[in-house]
């Protein structure tokens, strides 16, 4: 606490740093409905993390971001969508999943997550 003057920070910035510490980590798991965990999803695809590292808390929305769903297919303010993110610099607009299909009902063992976000 006293080497990184952790009491010098101004406690109103408190949310950015907890939203890019959260957006960076290996697994992220984000509360449905949330705008604070849409935010943190949606760096976390500026980062190019995939998509595969994101869950949610409530058991039936658990995968939801493990497969691809198009703006309006679903609800527009409960999830993020990753057209948001994807190949958002270039010039081809980009309208289905550009990453390879998973068994997405499996948790990812830890030596194949290492090799997927080496690959991101």
């Amino acid at each position: 606490k006293e080497l990184a003057e952790l009491d010098a920070i101004d406690p109103t910035l408190y949310g950015m740093i907890d939203t890019v510490v959260a957006s960076r980590g290996s697994v992220f798991a984000g509360t449905w409905f949330s705008t604070f965990s849409g935010f943190i999803i949606r760096l976390r695809g500026y980062y190019g993390m995939s998509k595969f590292f994101t869950y949610y808390s409530w058991l039936d929305r658990k995968f939801f971001m493990h497969r691809w769903m198009d703006v309006g297919s679903g609800s527009w303010y409960a999830r993020e969508y990753p057209v948001g993110w994807t190949s958002i610099d270039g010039d081809e607009f980009v309208d289905n999943d550009t990453e390879e299909p998973r068994n997405s009902d499996v948790l990812f063992p830890r030596d194949e997550m290492e090799h997927v976000k080496a690959i991101a």
